[in-house]
């Protein structure tokens, strides 16, 4: 179903399934919205923005605290479908959640902190910023966060007083249905928020649009890729981009082992690896004690439940039959170029789409494949001086996330200011990010607008006055 203007119609384009990675399963099937269908929401939205805008934050605020009680309210229910159309364990989507609730208190502490309204002396004058919600902005939604990630776009555009058309993942349209339900059910003006389920060709609809103002899109950098290049023959439209990276974690100079081992595991397989931060190349001393490191974070990959009910909070299958097939094609093509097996991941094709971890030894093979693989595997190098692991933790186009684990906190102080990426953490895991803070990353990772605390950034635009309040 798609929603528009405050009703709920069934897609009149091509169809299109939701498939449980769980067991390939049919879950959902459904319509992507029409060309016209499209025409309608962008025009409903259109309609709706000067009222939503004019009502006034307090007005705004009311609704949008209705709908994260809701969100408390329907928590398991939000859960459950999470783990249903993504996979996801029990733990980790209930994480999701939680980050969900976490994000109105963060995105209005942004909202006051980074924009509103502030004056100062100026002379014999005052220097006024207000800040002006751009109008209508497409939310473009992933699957590996399907309700978390949309609604840390969506929020803080409400609140600045923005509009919104929102296209969630193919993969997950019961997830972004189940989030415009509630936000119905909360008291959304008719108009202010529309669904449209759709692919590639709706996405570009609705940024070419004359009567669309932004995008707002996380995904791959290809895709990233694709709307900047469409995007650039509209300048006076924004675009966020929150896209993928190829994250590096040194671990030097430290005795804790099993320790490091655990932050590594973390790092690299949390769900499933289909995580943007997940931490896909590991640079360690060629050491003994690094060896031993490897050692353990096999041995503890092997130990990786697949049963049909689990509760480990790690590990689910991957999101699609597509999925799974490029994991294997790509562990194969590091194997080609000179890629030593460490722990080799294999499909287990009796249970949907799961896969098991593949740790591969990188260390002298000279051809670089710098991509972004999502999914449970890591890639290993072994160098001799904390140079030259600091080279290798930027010998890479992508930027998002990067992490040191090491004894000496002197390290870490030359690493954040060598490294070039958006999250850098220590003695932490690379997926590691707080809600309060910025969250995004350089080179092939995005655009420079990072998301996280930083969003309500993009959600409006600054107007500079100077008042001559003695005229």
């Amino acid at each position: 179903m798609i929603y528009i203007n405050g009703k709920w119609t069934e897609g009149k384009s091509s169809s299109f399934s939701s498939i449980s990675p769980l067991d390939n399963k049919l879950i959902w099937d459904g319509n992507y919205a029409s060309n016209s269908q499209v025409l309608n929401a962008i025009n409903s939205a259109h309609a709706a923005f000067p009222d939503w805008n004019k009502r006034g934050l307090d007005s705004r605020l009311k609704i949008i605290q209705r709908f994260y009680t809701l969100l408390e309210i329907n928590k398991e229910k939000i859960k459950d479908l999470i783990k249903l159309e993504t996979g996801k364990e029990v733990g980790d989507s209930l994480s999701e959640v939680g980050a969900s609730i976490a994000k109105y208190k963060n995105s209005l502490n942004a909202f006051h902190e980074r924009t509103g309204k502030s004056s100062s002396p100026l002379g014999k004058n005052t220097q006024i910023t207000n800040h002006r919600p751009h109008g209508v902005l497409s939310v473009i939604g992933p699957f590996n966060f399907p309700f978390h990630l949309p609604n840390g776009h969506i929020t803080p555009a409400l609140i600045a007083g923005n509009v919104i058309i929102f296209k969630p993942s193919e993969h997950t349209p019961l997830v972004g249905e189940l989030m415009v339900q509630l936000w119905h059910e909360a008291g959304i003006p008719n108009g202010v928020i529309n669904l449209l389920h759709g692919s590639k060709g709706v996405v570009r609809s609705l940024a070419k649009h004359p009567k669309t103002n932004g995008l707002l899109f996380t995904g791959s950098h290809l895709a990233g890729m694709s709307l900047s290049k469409l995007m650039a023959n509209y300048p006076n439209k924004i675009l966020a981009l929150e896209l993928g990276g190829n994250n590096p974690l040194v671990v030097w100079n430290t005795k804790k082992l099993i320790k490091a081992s655990e932050l590594i595991f973390e790092s690299a397989f949390i769900s499933t690896g289909q995580r943007c931060t997940c931490a896909r190349r590991l640079i360690l001393s060629n050491s003994k004690s690094s060896k031993k490191i490897v050692e353990l974070l096999k041995k503890k990959s092997k130990l990786l439940s697949y049963k049909e009910v689990s509760k480990d909070y790690f590990y689910g299958p991957l999101i699609s039959k597509t999925a799974a097939k490029n994991f294997i094609n790509f562990q194969d093509s590091l194997i080609k170029i000179g890629g030593k097996v460490i722990l080799r991941g294999r499909h287990i094709k009796s249970k949907g789409n799961y896969v098991t971890p593949s740790i591969i030894d990188m260390t002298g093979v000279k051809k670089i494949i710098d991509k972004e693989m999502f999914g449970p595997m890591i890639q290993i190098k072994f160098v001799d001086t904390f140079e030259e692991a600091t080279y290798e933790a930027n010998n890479t186009s992508f930027g998002l996330s990067a992490g040191l684990i090491s004894d000496k906190k002197e390290l870490f102080n030359h690493f954040i200011n060598e490294v070039s990426a958006g999250i850098i953490n220590f003695n932490a895991t690379t997926t590691g990010a707080s809600g309060s803070a910025p969250f995004g990353g350089s080179g092939m990772s995005g655009n420079l607008r990072p998301a996280g605390f930083y969003a309500a950034d993009y959600c409006a635009w600054p107007v500079a006055s100077v008042v001559n309040d003695n005229f």
